[in-house]
């Protein structure tokens, strides 16, 4: 069903069902492949009760599905892909009779892969389920509550574009980078300024979870090996991406890091202290790292802390069980070493999340580390699940996980 083609202040509502219209307001004019591409979604209550629905809570962590046109379907149908989540009620908004609730729908990136063209698009609301007897709105079974059809006009990445990386020669690079082609970077040397572009580019797709994130930080590596220009590159595509901009940031302060170049002042207190440590065992006695994987009622908990002399502490609390069980053992000079070398090749004070929100039930594991008293010598990190294992810090998570399972309370059963 697509819904009334007219548009008032530039929304393209969709036809009322049960008294509730979904509307889209596409951004003006012609808009570049890989920018920011976000479409206003409007839900409107013309009946006379209140009603919840879903998406429209900032801070709610949510996801896109974005569905290419079909025969029957000649648009993109985009939608939010939690239907298959208990979501608790504050993932909710109550829309009040003749009040209407806006968000805001993010679709860089899936305009970033599909490329240039002219596309009609139109959202459609799901029905999405409420834990704890929430009575969520939604449409009835036989009928779709969806959005009119929007059209936008995309063009091909400018700085792309001047550089010589046509769709043919990205599709291929695509397939390199995640292939993991030994021959990626030599690539990418190859096409000069064009292919370190590509490779920033790349990169501010960290931003969505999935196989795109996947993409983007597999580009961090590559622009890496690409040193100098790929910082070049990485800074000159934040001015191209404002909508990345805190993503590139990190990758900047991350390739300058591996480059060697010298911290910000406001990370050399930590450094300093960090390297002493690594060479000074006498001066742990304030060392304290704590790593908790998980910690939900679906996930159960887990926390490890280990100590300056080597104390190994770690609790875990099984989903579904009250009681948590802890195991307390002493970790040899080669391990605590280890642990210290690997905080300082993952540039731990860097670290930090580049995601706003995580997909629903997605872990968010969290790393505070102590090297000393007083607010210099700490860090305090908490990231996505998916950030801790596809990107510059997935050794480290490794490394944490494997310290913790080694100690496992033996009453539970070994990690899946």
């Amino acid at each position: 069903m697509v819904g009334e083609r007219g548009a008032v202040d530039g929304v393209v509502w969709g036809e009322p069902v049960r008294g509730v219209r979904f509307g889209l307001r596409p951004p003006p004019g012609e808009l570049e492949a890989g920018s920011s591409i976000a479409l206003e979604l409007v839900c409107e209550n013309r009946g006379l009760t209140p009603i919840w629905v879903f998406g429209f809570q900032k801070g709610y962590p949510r996801s896109l599905r974005v569905s290419p046109p079909k025969p029957d379907r000649p648009y993109i149908r985009v939608s939010f892909a939690d239907v298959n989540v208990l979501h608790a009620p504050d993932a909710f908004v109550r829309v009040m009779p003749n009040e209407s609730v806006r968000t805001w729908l993010d679709l860089s990136f899936a305009f970033d892969r599909r490329g240039a063209g002219a596309w009609s698009i139109a959202f459609a609301y799901d029905a999405i389920r409420g834990a704890g007897g929430m009575r969520a709105w939604k449409a009835p079974d036989d009928t779709v509550a969806q959005t009119g059809v929007a059209s936008i006009v995309v063009s091909r990445a400018r700085s792309l574009r001047e550089a010589g990386i046509d769709d043919a020669l990205e599709a291929e690079l695509d397939a390199m980078l995640l292939g993991g082609s030994a021959s990626t970077v030599d690539r990418l040397r190859q096409l000069g300024r064009g292919g370190a572009a590509y490779a920033a580019r790349r990169f501010a797709r960290v931003l969505v979870p999935g196989a795109d994130a996947t993409l983007g930080w597999k580009a961090l590596d590559a622009l890496e090996l690409l040193g100098a220009d790929g910082l070049e590159a990485v800074q000159a595509a934040r001015e191209d991406l404002p909508h990345a901009a805190s993503a590139l940031d990190f990758a900047a302060e991350w390739i300058a890091f591996r480059l060697g170049r010298e911290p910000a002042p406001e990370h050399l207190p930590f450094v300093t202290m960090l390297e002493q440590l690594v060479h000074q065992p006498d001066r742990r006695g304030n060392l304290v790292v704590t790593w908790t994987p998980h910690d939900s009622p679906v996930h159960g908990s887990q926390r490890m802390e280990i100590f300056g002399n080597g104390d190994r502490i770690v609790v875990v609390r099984p989903a579904g069980q009250a009681v948590p069980s802890t195991r307390r053992t002493l970790m040899g000079a080669m391990p605590m070493q280890t642990l210290l070398e690997a905080l300082v090749w993952s540039g731990v004070w860097l670290l930090r999340p580049v995601r706003a929100q995580g997909l629903p039930d997605e872990p968010r594991p969290a790393l505070e580390v102590q090297l000393a008293l007083g607010e210099p010598f700490t860090r305090k990190i908490a990231m996505w699940n998916g950030e801790w294992r596809h990107g510059p810090a997935f050794r480290l998570a490794d490394l944490l996980d494997r310290l913790a399972a080694a100690v496992r309370p033996e009453s539970l059963p070994p990690p899946r």
